[in-house]
């Protein structure tokens, strides 16, 4: 394969891991949400009602759901985290190819 077709391949990859991700945190954020106003209103009211507030999303990249000591918040909680970091890992790596590609550099 050549430079040119690795580079497109990782893009599309990164590009498909941002999709995937965004798609199961926004998924989970409400089944979080509506769970957190139930039983812990004052972190909902922390985090805000809007998915991407920048003190929401870090909530989920770091787990802070943990120290609620919450089973049914830890048990939505998970995929969302994992939907959070595949959002990151994959603008990482659709950068990452966008910047080589344009330098010519192979991988």
């Amino acid at each position: 394969m050549s430079a040119s077709a690795w580079h497109q391949f990782i893009f599309i990859g990164g590009l498909g891991l941002v999709v995937s991700g965004l798609t199961t945190y926004l998924m989970i954020w409400v089944l979080v949400s509506v769970t957190l106003r139930d039983r812990h209103p004052a972190v909902r009211a922390r985090l805000g009602v809007v998915p991407f507030t920048p003190r929401g999303f870090g909530w989920f990249l770091i787990a802070r759901w943990h120290r609620l000591g919450d089973r049914t918040v830890n048990a939505l909680a998970v995929p969302g985290t994992i939907g959070a970091w595949a959002i990151v890992l994959g603008v990482i790596l659709a950068t990452v190819a966008k910047m080589l590609s344009l330098t010519g550099a192979s991988p």
